[in-house]
C-alpha cells in the first residue's frame, strides 16, 4: 500500500505474485533474457521476477511518474538490470528501440489502476473519499474527469459512457449528468 506522504508499506502485496513469477520464469533462464513490465506500478512483481530470475533484466514503463519514482527507488538494488520509462502500452515500440532491444522472452501486462491511484485521495480515482474529480493517469496531463464531465456535450459524455465503458445505459447516465450541471 502506498501511505498519504506517498512512502510505500511494506504491507503491499502484488496481485498472483507467486503465479506470475511461475508462470514467467521459465522464459526467463537464459542470461540477459528481458521481461517487460507494463504497467510497472510501484515495482512489486518486478522485484519478484527479477529476484527468482538472477539473470534476467527488465524493462518497465508506466505513465504514473509518482509510480516510476517508488519503482525505481524499489529496484535499485538490482542495478544495470533494470530500465524504466514514462511510456504507455502504444509507444512499446520505441520503448524497445530506446533500451535497444527488438523482443523480449516475457511480459506481464498488469491493466488498471494501482494501489498507487487509489489510495492517494487527491488523484481521484477512490470512490469511497470526497475528492477532486481527477482520475489523470498521468498527472501532467491537462484533460481531467472533472473537465468531462462538466464541460463535454451529451453527445461526447454518451459516446465515451458507451465506447470505454460498454455501459448500455450510456444516454440516460449522460443526460443526468447534464441535469445535475
Amino acid at each position: 500500500m502506498v501511505s498519504a506522504d506517498g512512502r510505500t508499506r511494506a504491507t503491499h502485496v502484488p496481485v498472483l505474485a507467486a503465479r506470475i513469477v511461475e508462470l514467467l520464469a521459465p522464459a526467463l533462464e537464459e542470461p540477459g533474457a528481458t521481461y517487460l513490465d507494463g504497467t510497472l506500478g510501484l515495482g512489486g512483481h518486478a522485484a519478484l521476477v527479477l529476484d527468482a530470475c538472477p539473470q534476467a533484466r527488465l524493462v518497465g514503463i508506466d505513465r504514473d511518474p509518482a509510480a516510476l519514482a517508488i519503482a525505481g527507488e524499489r529496484l535499485s538494488r538490482f542495478g544495470d538490470r533494470v530500465r524504466l520509462f514514462r511510456a504507455v502500452y502504444h509507444e512499446l515500440p520505441s520503448v524497445l528501440a530506446d533500451a535497444g532491444l527488438d523482443r523480449v522472452q516475457a511480459v506481464c501486462l498488469d491493466l488498471g489502476l494501482s494501489s498507487l491511484q487509489i489510495d492517494r485521495t487527491e488523484r481521484g480515482f477512490a470512490y469511497a473519499a470526497d475528492a477532486p474529480l481527477d482520475m489523470r493517469m498521468d498527472p501532467d496531463s491537462e484533460l481531467t474527469a472533472a473537465t468531462i464531465v462538466n464541460t463535454w456535450s451529451g453527445t461526447e459524455l454518451t459516446r465515451i459512457l458507451r465506447t470505454y465503458g460498454e455501459e448500455r445505459n450510456a444516454r440516460r447516465i449522460a443526460a443526468a449528468i447534464l441535469a445535475e450541471r
